[in-house]
């Protein structure tokens, strides 16, 4: 998945973004030094989580924000600024407002609960009349084959009639790469999967 960083300056970009890769590894993080390079690379990518400086020059975070959220789709903002005055403004638009120096136990918390939202945490279907709920942290690969979904976890393989087209926007915000008769998922997981071994059987 990939998020973006906007703040003027250099040390705070390179601070926040310190603090996602100590938390989150598996995200993919484009920085930006101005709420207008955030705003033209926004038409053309979605970013579904930014923290976005407000004191800015030229264009300021509360307006960026605005225009990022008249859009079909909304991401989640999390104002990141030295000033508490904007608050109870900020909470209009934002998911969430972090006062520097950041509190690093603060943001990962506000990181944590943002993914949450953004990463779907179970995968749900049905399968010869049975519903199934699966974590999706337990899924390693989707494969496409006969009309097929062929859903790999480390201890089963599921079969549905779905198709990868039908799956792949629950997916959109979370570290899945969608090929044309497959999809690879949690990729430390699949390696641990592959070292193993273990042997599986498909649901009936």
């Amino acid at each position: 998945m990939r998020i973006a960083i906007c703040d003027d300056e250099d040390q705070e970009r390179l601070n926040i973004e310190a603090l996602v890769k100590r938390y989150a590894p598996e995200l993919s993080i484009v920085l930006f030094s101005s709420a207008d390079e955030l705003l033209a690379a926004a038409k053309t990518t979605f970013f579904p989580l930014i923290f976005l400086d407000i004191e800015m020059d030229d264009t300021n975070g509360f307006d960026a924000a605005e225009e990022l959220m008249s859009g079909s789709s909304q991401p989640l903002i999390v104002f990141v600024t030295k000033s508490t005055e904007y608050t109870i403004r900020g909470y209009d638009v934002a998911f969430h407002y972090l006062v520097k120096p950041l509190n690093e136990a603060k943001f990962h918390e506000v990181l944590k609960r943002a993914l949450r939202l953004i990463i779907p945490q179970y995968f749900t279907f049905s399968s010869n009349g049975e519903l199934y709920r699966i974590p999706v942290q337990e899924i390693l690969y989707f494969e496409s084959r006969n009309y097929m979904l062929f859903v790999h976890t480390q201890q089963q393989i599921y079969k549905a009639r779905l198709s990868l087209k039908e799956v792949e926007p629950q997916f959109s915000s979370y570290s899945c790469q969608f090929l044309n008769q497959s999809a690879s998922c949690n990729s430390h997981n699949k390696r641990r999967y592959r070292n193993a071994g273990p042997s599986t059987h498909q649901n009936q």
